[in-house]
Protein backbone atom coordinates (compact mmCIF):
# COMPACT_ATOMS: atom_id res chain seq x y z
CA UNK A 1 0.00 0.00 0.00
CA UNK A 2 2.59 2.36 0.75
CA UNK A 3 4.20 2.31 -2.91
CA UNK A 4 0.96 3.46 -4.15
CA UNK A 5 0.26 7.05 -5.37
CA UNK A 6 -1.69 9.44 -2.40
CA UNK A 7 -4.32 11.24 -3.86
CA UNK A 8 -6.34 14.03 -2.37
CA UNK A 9 -10.40 14.23 -2.62
CA UNK A 10 -12.05 17.30 -1.98
CA UNK A 11 -15.80 17.15 -1.57
CA UNK A 12 -19.53 16.77 0.50
CA UNK A 13 -19.59 13.29 1.97
CA UNK A 14 -22.07 11.54 0.75
CA UNK A 15 -24.17 8.22 1.05
CA UNK A 16 -22.08 7.49 4.42
CA UNK A 17 -22.59 3.81 5.71
CA UNK A 18 -20.55 2.89 8.94
CA UNK A 19 -19.83 -0.75 10.11
CA UNK A 20 -17.64 -2.21 12.65
CA UNK A 21 -14.69 -4.53 11.78
CA UNK A 22 -11.65 -6.10 12.33
CA UNK A 23 -8.72 -4.98 10.11
CA UNK A 24 -5.41 -5.66 9.98
CA UNK A 25 -3.23 -2.31 8.94
CA UNK A 26 0.09 -4.62 8.15
CA UNK A 27 0.16 -7.36 5.35
CA UNK A 28 1.25 -9.16 8.17
CA UNK A 29 -1.28 -9.90 11.20
CA UNK A 30 1.14 -11.12 13.61
CA UNK A 31 3.41 -8.21 12.97
CA UNK A 32 0.48 -5.40 12.94
CA UNK A 33 -0.57 -7.35 16.93
CA UNK A 34 3.35 -7.17 17.75
CA UNK A 35 3.83 -3.62 16.59
CA UNK A 36 0.48 -2.14 17.92
CA UNK A 37 1.33 -3.90 21.23
CA UNK A 38 4.95 -1.97 21.35
CA UNK A 39 2.85 1.35 20.73
CA UNK A 40 0.62 0.62 24.10
CA UNK A 41 3.67 -0.43 26.19
CA UNK A 42 5.57 3.16 24.83
CA UNK A 43 2.45 4.71 25.17
CA UNK A 44 2.23 3.46 28.85
CA UNK A 45 5.96 4.64 29.95
CA UNK A 46 4.90 7.88 29.38
CA UNK A 47 1.38 8.01 30.27
CA UNK A 48 0.28 8.73 27.20
CA UNK A 49 -3.46 8.82 26.66
CA UNK A 50 -5.08 5.99 24.54
CA UNK A 51 -2.45 3.20 26.37
CA UNK A 52 -5.03 1.29 26.92
CA UNK A 53 -7.39 1.29 24.29
CA UNK A 54 -4.31 0.37 22.16
CA UNK A 55 -2.99 -2.89 24.19
CA UNK A 56 -6.87 -4.00 24.24
CA UNK A 57 -7.31 -3.54 20.27
CA UNK A 58 -3.65 -5.75 19.67
CA UNK A 59 -5.05 -8.76 18.56
CA UNK A 60 -4.58 -11.41 16.04
CA UNK A 61 -7.56 -10.66 14.36
CA UNK A 62 -6.50 -6.97 14.07
CA UNK A 63 -7.95 -3.85 14.97
CA UNK A 64 -11.69 -3.32 16.26
CA UNK A 65 -12.53 -0.24 13.90
CA UNK A 66 -15.72 1.85 12.64
CA UNK A 67 -15.30 0.61 9.20
CA UNK A 68 -16.85 3.28 6.48
CA UNK A 69 -18.45 3.55 2.56
CA UNK A 70 -19.13 7.18 0.74
CA UNK A 71 -19.37 9.12 -1.84
CA UNK A 72 -17.23 12.38 -2.25
CA UNK A 73 -17.04 14.49 -4.88
CA UNK A 74 -18.12 11.57 -6.89
CA UNK A 75 -15.58 9.16 -5.91
CA UNK A 76 -16.63 5.81 -3.86
CA UNK A 77 -14.08 5.65 -0.75
CA UNK A 78 -13.81 3.24 1.46
CA UNK A 79 -11.95 2.93 4.86
CA UNK A 80 -11.59 2.88 8.54
CA UNK A 81 -10.35 4.27 11.44
CA UNK A 82 -10.67 4.20 15.66
CA UNK A 83 -13.77 6.45 15.75
CA UNK A 84 -15.31 7.32 12.08
CA UNK A 85 -17.35 10.90 13.52
CA UNK A 86 -17.71 12.62 10.06
CA UNK A 87 -20.95 12.83 8.69
CA UNK A 88 -22.73 13.69 5.25
CA UNK A 89 -22.88 17.05 4.16
CA UNK A 90 -19.56 17.85 5.23
CA UNK A 91 -16.74 19.63 3.22
CA UNK A 92 -13.82 17.09 3.89
CA UNK A 93 -10.32 16.04 1.96
CA UNK A 94 -9.68 12.30 1.83
CA UNK A 95 -6.36 11.52 1.05
CA UNK A 96 -6.64 7.68 -0.84
CA UNK A 97 -4.74 5.51 -3.08
CA UNK A 98 -6.85 4.18 -6.03
CA UNK A 99 -7.52 0.14 -6.65
CA UNK A 100 -10.20 0.14 -9.40
CA UNK A 101 -12.53 2.14 -9.27
CA UNK A 102 -12.81 2.67 -5.45
CA UNK A 103 -10.31 4.64 -3.68
CA UNK A 104 -8.77 3.44 0.34
CA UNK A 105 -8.72 6.19 2.32
CA UNK A 106 -5.73 6.80 4.72
CA UNK A 107 -7.10 10.25 6.30
CA UNK A 108 -9.95 12.18 6.13
CA UNK A 109 -9.32 15.99 6.98
CA UNK A 110 -11.97 18.96 7.95
CA UNK A 111 -9.74 21.79 7.12
CA UNK A 112 -12.22 24.16 8.58
CA UNK A 113 -12.14 22.67 12.05
CA UNK A 114 -8.49 21.91 11.31
CA UNK A 115 -9.07 17.78 12.28
CA UNK A 116 -8.40 15.03 10.84
CA UNK A 117 -9.19 11.11 11.46
CA UNK A 118 -6.15 8.82 10.46
CA UNK A 119 -5.46 4.83 10.17
CA UNK A 120 -4.65 3.60 13.42
CA UNK A 121 -1.11 3.94 14.83
CA UNK A 122 -0.14 6.71 12.26
CA UNK A 123 0.27 9.52 14.53
CA UNK A 124 3.80 10.74 13.87
CA UNK A 125 5.56 11.77 10.94
CA UNK A 126 9.35 9.62 10.36
CA UNK A 127 11.56 12.24 12.27
CA UNK A 128 8.85 12.46 14.97
CA UNK A 129 8.73 8.88 15.09
CA UNK A 130 12.52 8.25 15.23
CA UNK A 131 12.46 10.66 18.25
CA UNK A 132 9.53 9.29 20.22
CA UNK A 133 10.96 5.17 19.81
CA UNK A 134 14.22 6.40 20.67
CA UNK A 135 13.22 8.53 24.08
CA UNK A 136 10.57 5.95 25.35
CA UNK A 137 13.03 3.32 24.68
CA UNK A 138 15.83 6.06 26.84
CA UNK A 139 13.08 5.80 29.89
CA UNK A 140 12.53 2.17 29.68
CA UNK A 141 16.48 1.98 30.50
CA UNK A 142 16.46 4.28 32.87
CA UNK A 143 13.20 1.94 34.38
CA UNK A 144 15.23 -1.13 34.20
CA UNK A 145 18.24 0.17 36.10
CA UNK A 146 16.19 1.80 39.06
CA UNK A 147 14.14 -1.51 39.07
CA UNK A 148 17.47 -3.28 39.46
CA UNK A 149 18.10 -1.12 41.88
CA UNK A 150 15.50 -1.69 44.25
CA UNK A 151 15.07 -5.40 43.88
CA UNK A 152 18.63 -6.32 44.29
CA UNK A 153 19.22 -5.07 47.79
CA UNK A 154 23.01 -7.13 47.96
CA UNK A 155 25.40 -4.84 48.75
CA UNK A 156 28.36 -6.47 48.12
CA UNK A 157 27.20 -6.40 44.23
CA UNK A 158 29.95 -5.07 42.09
CA UNK A 159 29.33 -1.92 40.02
CA UNK A 160 30.05 -4.03 36.80
CA UNK A 161 27.66 -6.88 37.83
CA UNK A 162 24.61 -4.51 38.42
CA UNK A 163 25.64 -2.37 34.83
CA UNK A 164 26.07 -5.50 32.81
CA UNK A 165 22.97 -7.06 34.04
CA UNK A 166 20.99 -3.61 33.30
CA UNK A 167 22.33 -3.26 30.14
CA UNK A 168 22.23 -6.74 28.78
CA UNK A 169 18.16 -6.96 30.31
CA UNK A 170 17.30 -3.15 28.42
CA UNK A 171 19.30 -4.27 25.32
CA UNK A 172 17.23 -8.23 25.45
CA UNK A 173 14.01 -6.12 25.57
CA UNK A 174 14.38 -3.45 23.58
CA UNK A 175 15.53 -5.85 20.92
CA UNK A 176 13.11 -8.24 20.58
CA UNK A 177 10.27 -5.51 21.09
CA UNK A 178 11.21 -2.17 19.54
CA UNK A 179 14.18 -3.06 17.18
CA UNK A 180 12.40 -6.52 15.55
CA UNK A 181 9.68 -4.26 15.17
CA UNK A 182 11.31 -0.79 13.97
CA UNK A 183 10.25 -1.70 10.14
CA UNK A 184 6.69 -2.11 11.25
CA UNK A 185 6.70 0.83 13.55
CA UNK A 186 8.44 3.26 10.73
CA UNK A 187 5.40 2.05 7.95
CA UNK A 188 3.09 3.69 10.10
CA UNK A 189 5.09 6.88 10.52
CA UNK A 190 5.31 7.20 6.78
CA UNK A 191 2.07 7.05 6.20
CA UNK A 192 1.75 10.08 8.04
CA UNK A 193 4.31 11.73 6.60
CA UNK A 194 3.25 10.90 3.10
CA UNK A 195 -0.28 12.40 4.07
CA UNK A 196 0.71 15.40 5.89
CA UNK A 197 2.49 16.29 1.95
CA UNK A 198 -0.53 15.40 0.23
CA UNK A 199 -2.09 17.68 2.39
CA UNK A 200 0.66 20.06 2.28
CA UNK A 201 1.32 20.51 6.05
CA UNK A 202 4.66 21.89 6.46
CA UNK A 203 7.61 19.90 7.82
CA UNK A 204 5.96 16.24 6.88
CA UNK A 205 8.31 14.18 9.03
CA UNK A 206 7.79 16.53 11.88
CA UNK A 207 4.04 16.27 11.93
CA UNK A 208 3.33 15.11 15.55
CA UNK A 209 -0.77 15.06 15.74
CA UNK A 210 -0.59 13.74 19.57
CA UNK A 211 1.07 16.92 20.22
CA UNK A 212 -0.83 19.32 17.93
CA UNK A 213 -3.84 17.94 19.62
CA UNK A 214 -2.64 18.06 23.25
CA UNK A 215 -1.59 22.00 22.14
CA UNK A 216 -5.24 22.66 20.67
CA UNK A 217 -7.23 21.28 23.80
CA UNK A 218 -5.03 23.71 26.14
CA UNK A 219 -6.49 26.36 24.17
CA UNK A 220 -9.67 25.29 24.70
CA UNK A 221 -10.61 23.23 21.67
CA UNK A 222 -13.03 20.31 22.73
CA UNK A 223 -11.42 16.74 23.59
CA UNK A 224 -12.05 14.01 20.32
CA UNK A 225 -12.47 10.72 19.90
CA UNK A 226 -9.80 7.85 19.92
CA UNK A 227 -8.19 8.21 16.51
CA UNK A 228 -9.53 11.67 15.36
CA UNK A 229 -6.76 14.51 15.96
CA UNK A 230 -6.55 18.39 15.56
CA UNK A 231 -3.74 19.21 12.73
Amino acid sequence: MDETTYEVIEGVIENLNVYDADVNYLANSEANSRAAGIFSVLQAATGSPGAVHSAQASNDAGDPVEAYSMTVGGKTIHGSFWKTTFQNGEHVKVVAFREGSIFHAIAVADPENQVIWMQPHCERGVIEQRKYLVRNSLIFVVFVFAALAFLVKDEEMKLWLYLACGTSTSAGILFFTVGMSWGDLMTFAKRMSRVSAALQLESPDNVNLARSTRKMIKSGKPELPMGVYYY
